[in-house]
């Protein structure tokens, strides 16, 4: 049950990578997180996707969204198998089973 999140781009540059995705995540505002948020309110989809991205890859340091652009920094650089991972945590972020 719910959408998925269709991914449109991805570039990486050394330890930034920016994933466009094909909706509006953070209104018109830009959040920033450098940890992971405690406690999420159930309703801030922005800060449980920072959770669930740094849940997902011990070695993020930071996530940044701003409109349909989720930018995630990442100790020691980026390979391919983690990539994959916070593409398919930030694709997942509507679902709710499968």
């Amino acid at each position: 049950m719910g959408q998925p999140i269709e991914e449109l781009d991805r570039v990486t540059v050394g330890d930034v990578t920016i994933f466009t995705v094909d909706r509006n995540l953070g209104s018109m505002g830009t959040y920033s997180f450098d940890e992971a948020p405690i406690d999420p309110n159930s309703d801030d989809f922005v800060a449980i996707l920072a959770a669930r991205v740094f849940e997902a890859d011990p070695a993020i340091n930071r996530v940044y969204v701003a409109a349909n652009a989720v930018q995630v920094t990442r100790r020691r650089g980026w390979d391919e198998a983690s990539e994959t991972t916070v593409a398919t945590t930030i694709n997942d972020l509507f679902r709710f089973y499968s």
